[in-house]
């Protein structure tokens, strides 16, 4: 009974975590990136303070974790904090992991 409980568990996600990446060796941005895999935003590079705000708006701020789903030539779809969205190039060469 008890191995049936814990395998439902795991089954449902319960006590399992999500695979972060540390890319401690350089900079990346999201378009190095590989998809599928779950990122740590370690800066926004942009002078831009619209481009700033909106992201920070999207909750896309250094030290939350970012999932790149699928990738373009010139755009990426991510999730962060739940919500999906596709960042054009500019916006997903600003964020570094």
């Amino acid at each position: 009974m008890e191995l049936a409980y814990a395998m439902n568990n795991n089954a449902a996600g319960v006590g399992s975590k999500e695979k972060t990446y540390d890319t401690a060796g350089g900079n990346m941005t999201l378009l190095d990136a590989e998809p599928g895999q779950t990122y740590i935003i370690k800066e926004i590079n942009t002078d831009d303070d619209d481009m700033n705000s909106f992201l920070f708006r999207l909750g896309c701020y250094q030290g939350e974790p970012i999932t790149l789903i699928s990738k373009k030539k010139k755009s990426c779809i991510v999730v962060i904090k739940d919500g999906r969205y596709n960042l054009d190039k500019m916006l997903s060469e600003a964020i570094i992991i």
